[in-house]
């Protein structure tokens, strides 16, 4: 997401820059010359500050958002493993301001219906529990 957002950010500087290095690169006349390059020292002076706020914001918040999105994944994958192992945690909880919050409950539930299975294969398979005194 960080290279998408710097490769959008990149060409929005090139196509600000463009026309003045085009009349720089190609101009011949001194008088075509000179507006051009006052130009494109007014859009250095302007661009190039706000070009670096805004691309630190922009790293700052992919990176806030991506610990919100893999945070959750790499807790989620953690308890997938703990289950195959036949372990069935009974609380799952994320940070408080994570995504993905409601896959976490439903995971819990798994979880919870899992273990009951696996008491109830445990116990004696399918068969209800005797009841009261035969003998």
């Amino acid at each position: 997401m960080l290279i998408a957002f710097f490769l959008f950010f990149l060409g929005g500087i090139v196509i600000v820059f463009a026309p003045s290095m085009f009349l720089l690169a190609t101009g011949s006349d001194i008088e075509e010359l000179d507006p051009a390059a006052r130009e494109f020292l007014i859009l250095h002076h302007r661009v190039w500050p706000a070009v670096l706020f805004l691309f630190g914001g922009i790293f700052v918040y992919t990176l806030l958002l991506s610990h919100r999105i893999a945070g959750p994944i790499h807790r989620i994958n953690n308890i997938l493993g703990k289950m195959l192992e036949g372990e069935f945690p009974e609380k799952i909880t994320f940070r408080r301001g994570d995504f993905l919050q409601s896959t976490g409950g439903l995971l819990e539930q798994l979880s919870r219906k899992m273990a009951q299975a696996a008491g109830k294969r445990e116990g004696g398979g399918n068969a209800p529990p005797e009841a009261g005194g035969g003998g």
